[in-house]
């Protein structure tokens, strides 16, 4: 980004938090007085996860020398350390990242609480980074940010020897905060006057606005003088959210019409006004854009197949919105992004769509009436879409995450009947799915399915691993009718298996 601060050139990929990037070099040297854990806040959009990833940038010894660090503020890098253990928590269970930690630390541990042991047993200090902490959990309405906390952050912290960076939303930060005896932990929210960079949002709008970074060719972008006056306007208006900024400009650049620079009337000052802005420059109803995203809002794991998005939105409509769903590129643009994880060799596979930041997400589920209502609807509809209700011949989707919206919508138990389910379903949500109900509500399949759930998590079972093993378990359990199904409704031939 163009500028410099204070005589030095901003961080390339963080553009400026000169001031938080200060506080978080001091922490990585141990300088005298800062504290063992840092913990970044703020609203949604604010930006936690983009600075801990520039940040991070910095303590690599690898990607520090493709960074231009003699023009960076000398209190703005880390010594040059070896790489502090990184385990993100994006999608993942508490578990999963004390065993991320184990690994790469070499640890020899049987149970989650001896890896706590042996770190406190490792030659201090040691660095720990838990990013994402937000976004933890195979299934979203399993809770697990909050297990993350008290499962994992907290035992961290309390070793004296483990220095802890981390980032959490306000309520889980200020719980945090307050476990920790005084002097333990700073907390920085990145929305405060003082970690707040105002002008750092204008670098950022200026550089998302200009032709030569790939924007489009428009007579406010071209011409520098405009382009500066727009970006200052849109960082005013954005307060303190680079989220707010990026989509204020994507809007913009997206939007067909004359975008007049100095009217701030037209710039959002908020996420939820930058949906309904960028509609209502395109001539659009806003609720129509946001009944687009709420499938998206609600869905689970990396995003919607495009076929299964189209479906949702016309389930949530009550009404077939299949035309509306295909025309409706430039209203979703600035929003959405496009994956392609199924690609193969040749260029095929689906495409996949989710939205751009998960604070879109948390805006869009805000306005909905009833987020249950809501995944009742988007249920039903990924029940309907189950070819002959053979969860075999069921979109991956569909098959791997309905339990995390029937979770949601309160429907769990009266879906965990069905042994093909068992059989075919990812294990890994479909057992964060089954722990968040409460025992007492879980049918007599449900419970073995649960008891099994480990070994199939474990041992990453493909399918006939998974019927074979879920076969005996019914067995076990006095459920010979559930056994029989697999083996035979299914369609398998099975060798026995004990549990």
């Amino acid at each position: 980004m163009a500028g410099l601060i204070d005589g030095y050139a901003p961080h390339p990929y963080i553009g400026g938090r000169t001031a938080v990037l200060r506080a978080l070099a001091a922490w990585r040297m141990e300088w005298p007085g800062t504290p063992r854990v840092l913990v970044l806040t703020g609203a949604p959009g604010s930006g936690r996860s983009h600075l801990i990833t520039g940040f991070l940038m910095l303590c690599d010894p690898e990607y520090r020398k493709r960074l231009p660090l003699a023009d960076l503020d000398p209190s703005t890098v880390p010594p040059d350390s070896p790489a502090p253990a990184v385990p993100g928590a994006a999608g993942l269970s508490a578990a999963q990242v004390v065993w991320l930690l184990a690994d790469h630390f070499g640890l020899v541990a049987d149970e989650v609480w001896d890896v706590f042991t042996e770190l406190a047993g490792l030659a201090g200090p040691v660095t720990v980074v838990v990013p994402d902490v937000d976004r933890a959990g195979p299934v979203r309405a399993a809770g697990e940010p909050d297990r993350l906390l008290r499962e994992v952050l907290k035992p961290l912290a309390a070793v004296e020897t483990i220095r802890l960076l981390t980032e959490l939303p306000r309520r889980l930060a200020d719980e945090f905060a307050a476990a920790l005896p005084a002097g333990t932990v700073q907390v920085i929210d990145l929305d405060a006057p003082q970690w707040a960079d105002p002008e750092g949002l204008v670098r950022q709008a200026e550089a998302l606005l200009n032709p030569r970074l790939g924007a489009r060719e428009l007579p406010f972008t071209i011409d520098a003088a405009a382009r500066r006056t727009l970006a200052e306007a849109i960082g005013r208006r954005a307060g303190t959210s680079p989220l707010t900024a990026e989509l204020a400009v994507r809007g913009i650049l997206t939007g067909r019409g004359v975008v007049a620079p100095h009217d701030e009337a037209y710039l959002p000052s908020s996420v939820g006004q930058a949906v309904d802005l960028h509609a209502r420059r395109l001539g659009a109803d806003p609720q129509t854009l946001r009944l687009l995203l709420a499938p998206l809002a609600l869905a689970e794991g990396d995003g919607l197949p495009v076929g299964v998005w189209a479906r949702l939105v016309s389930a949530l409509a009550g009404r077939d919105m299949s035309e509306v769903t295909e025309s409706s590129g430039a209203l979703v643009e600035p929003f959405v992004e496009s994956l392609h994880p199924d690609r193969d060799a040749a260029g095929g596979g689906r495409v996949v769509v989710r939205l751009l930041h998960p604070a879109i997400g948390e805006e869009v589920r805000a306005g909905l009436p009833s987020v249950r209502a809501a995944q009742t609807q988007i249920a039903m509809a990924l029940l309907e879409a189950v070819p002959e209700q053979d969860w075999s011949k069921a979109d991956p989707y569909v098959r791997d995450y309905i339990a995390g919206h029937t979770l949601e919508a309160g429907l769990l138990p009266q879906l965990l009947t069905d042994p093909g389910l068992f059989v075919h379903a990812d294990p890994v949500p479909l057992r964060a799915a089954v722990e968040a109900v409460p025992i007492e509500e879980l049918g007599a399949p449900a419970r073995t399915y649960l008891r099994t759930a480990p070994l199939l998590t474990r041992t990453q079972a493909p399918v006939v691993r998974r019927a074979a093993l879920l076969e005996a378990a019914f067995v076990e359990d006095g459920l010979p009718e559930y056994a029989e199904a697999i083996r035979h409704r299914l369609g398998l031939d099975l060798p026995r298996q004990t549990v």
